[in-house]
């Protein structure tokens, strides 16, 4: 009688091992080295896509036709080089009924030579076909740090040609705000909302002081590192209770109200700026005292709302939350402790 049991045994070990080896290549490719557990963004879901514009600001969409532009402006997408960009371009022989119609197409680093540049090749940046065509299709792949030229030159002409200057434009990514300390305010410090200071489980603080004295705003705008311009941002700050901690102050003053105040320049924790905040009823200490024990005891989620966004020439608007307190001690003394004057009655 044959006997099974040892082969079958290895088979399902074999096949085991092998299904084990296809899901680590599989995880591997689709989490681009174990680096992204993003689901959304396997299978090139949800991801990003480069923008390019012409020399005036005028979009080019991917996959359309335009005449070959004096300069073309490219912003890569969010995760990089994925997925490409490509856009149809035309060049425009003089006289349009010339005899000879053919063209040949070049593309280079400006200065191949450059730190960035040298050991790097153009295409793996940005490409274009091999066509003796008036018509050539450009695909911008990821970011470059030196600026590339696209230049057709007519055959039969060597003298007829023209140059077509291709950058990438630094790409924001989020904004950074610092409160600076009020001048002329002892013991005030600058308020920091960045990714680690002014989050949802670490919110910025501020302090309560009875002055004018403006906390200015300072921005930080965090870029890609990879790009050939620099490109200009206008950014806009407004703060507001979140919903959590409006309804606590209601529990504290039914009159309570939800305001917005913009802070792009900057602000006062003083009375106005509560008051703006939450309603004239939270424009006296005890209401701010009560919400500050609140806010120390964590009793909401998240407490004032900042919202920061930036708009750029380049990139699509960027929104960034941050979230700032201020603690009871702020608006007042707790209890430490109770004892009578006199600890002995007689009746």
């Amino acid at each position: 009688m044959a006997s099974y049991g040892k082969s079958t045994g290895k088979s399902v070990a074999i096949v085991f091992l092998v299904v084990l080896l296809a899901a680590a290549i599989f995880f591997g490719v689709v989490t681009e080295g174990f680096t992204n557990w993003d689901a959304s963004t396997w299978f090139g879901k949800d991801q990003e896509q480069g923008t390019v514009v012409d020399g005036d600001g005028n979009e080019m969409e991917d996959g359309g036709s335009y005449q070959l532009p004096k300069a073309m402006v490219y912003t890569a997408g969010a995760r990089g080089a994925a997925p490409a960009t490509s856009v149809q371009v035309t060049a425009v022989l003089e006289p349009a009924d010339a005899m000879n119609q053919k063209v040949t197409w070049e593309i280079v680093f400006a200065d191949p030579a450059s730190e960035w540049a040298t050991g790097k090749n153009v295409s793996d940046y940005v490409s274009i076909e091999e066509t003796e065509s008036l018509t050539n299709t450009v695909t911008f792949k990821q970011a470059f740090g030196e600026q590339i030229l696209i230049t057709v030159t007519s055959q039969e002409n060597a003298e007829a040609k023209d140059t077509c200057t291709v950058d990438c434009a630094a790409k924001l990514e989020s904004t950074y705000v610092t409160f600076a300390a009020a001048s002329g305010v002892s013991g005030d410090v600058a308020v920091e909302l960045n990714a680690t200071s002014g989050t949802s489980s670490a919110w910025a603080m501020f302090k309560y002081f009875d002055t004018e004295e403006i906390k200015a705003a300072q921005f930080t705008h965090n870029t890609t590192d990879v790009y050939t311009i620099e490109d200009s941002y206008t950014t806009i700050v407004t703060i507001a209770p979140s919903a959590e901690l409006l309804a606590k102050a209601k529990e504290i003053n039914s009159s309570a109200v939800s305001g917005s105040v913009d802070i792009t320049s900057g602000f006062a924790p003083n009375m106005d700026f509560f008051a703006q905040l939450l309603g004239e009823s939270f424009a006296n200490k005890t209401n701010l005292y009560e919400l500050g024990r609140v806010l120390d005891a964590k009793g909401v989620a998240n407490p004032f709302v900042v919202t920061v966004t930036t708009t750029s020439t380049y990139t699509a608007d960027v929104t960034d939350t941050y979230y700032m307190a201020y603690t009871a001690s702020n608006f007042g003394k707790a209890v430490t402790g109770i004892h009578f004057d006199d600890d002995t009655i007689i009746f």
